[in-house]
């Protein structure tokens, strides 16, 4: 049970951001419509924030409005400034009435179906909601533009998103004309099962900014893999998001030591990484840092 509720915060994690928006024009409301559709009113700029996904509290740092933040997920560990903000358990451990007590004007959350009533709670509780989901990039775009216009922070957004952008064109000249490494990712080890990404996958979407293959490009989002899969598709290099926060004390050696995997040239070339999971797993302005990390990790 422990390895599967691991797993599940693993990819729970992963799954976090969105936002459509329209301009707000001087002295009328900004309505926008969040990852559910439901389309939130805001009469003026929220001064008091709940932040209860990890990617989310980032953007808010990241555009200079982390003073807004009040209490954030337990998960939220970045930057280190979050320490000083009051903790909230989330998913099905959310204490709704102590939400409700703090009082904020806005509460910003990733999407998890089993969090739908509490949104309800919420609400009905006169707390706006606003739920994001980002699977790519471009949703990522999407969603530091709309908590931009939220809280204020256009301009901040519009340059946060040039600023990225222009980082990933610099990375595909970088690497242009250079070989094509074949690479695997590995957000989830053996002993839990293995679990990596393909196509309509953020992640996907940096290895191809970053000039390599991923072997499991043909699968379709977040995906269960079998060893013998890897075994058959021989990487050049493997990337692994364990660490020992997430329960795995030698990531590295693990994987080297794997009865069936001395084979691969991964292993052979002792070309196994460790990239960290926060960066490469959450959709938000750290996505910029992932993609140097792996262009260092494959060139360097």
């Amino acid at each position: 049970m422990k390895k599967h509720f691991i797993v599940s915060v693993i990819l729970t994690l992963i799954f976090l951001v969105t936002g459509c928006s329209q301009p707000q024009q001087p002295g009328s409301s900004l309505v926008l419509p969040d990852s559910r559709g439901v389309e939130i009113t805001f009469d003026k700029i929220p001064e008091s924030v709940v932040s209860l996904a990890p990617a989310n509290t980032e953007i808010l740092y990241a555009l200079n409005a982390g003073d807004k933040i009040i209490a954030v997920s337990e998960y939220c560990n970045y930057p280190e400034e979050i320490a000083n903000k009051t903790k909230l358990p989330t998913g099905e451990k959310l204490d709704i009435e102590n939400l409700i007590a703090l009082k904020p004007d806005l509460v910003i959350t990733g999407y998890m179906s089993a969090m739908e009533d509490q949104f309800r709670q919420l609400e009905t509780a006169g707390i706006k909601v606003f739920v994001t989901e980002a699977n790519s990039l471009s949703e990522t775009y999407e969603t530091i533009e709309a908590i931009g216009k939220i809280i204020g922070k256009e301009k901040e957004a519009d340059t946060l998103i040039k600023n990225m952008k222009d980082g990933f064109d610099n990375i595909i000249k970088e690497v242009e004309g250079k070989a094509s490494p074949t690479i695997y990712v590995e957000v989830s080890p053996l002993e839990w099962g293995l679990w990596t990404c393909g196509k309509n996958t953020f992640i996907q979407e940096l290895i191809d900014i970053v000039g390599a293959r991923n072997i499991f490009e043909d699968v379709e989002g977040w995906a269960e893999v079998s060893e013998e899969q890897v075994i058959s598709k021989n990487p050049d290099f493997i990337v692994t998001t364990s660490s020992p926060l997430t329960g795995i004390e030698d990531p590295i050696g693990e994987i080297s030591s794997r009865a069936n995997w001395s084979g691969l040239d991964a292993v052979k070339n002792s070309r196994i990484m460790m990239l960290e999971s926060d960066m490469i797993t959450r959709p938000g302005p750290r996505l910029l840092d992932a993609a140097k990390e792996l262009t260092k990790i494959l060139y360097d």
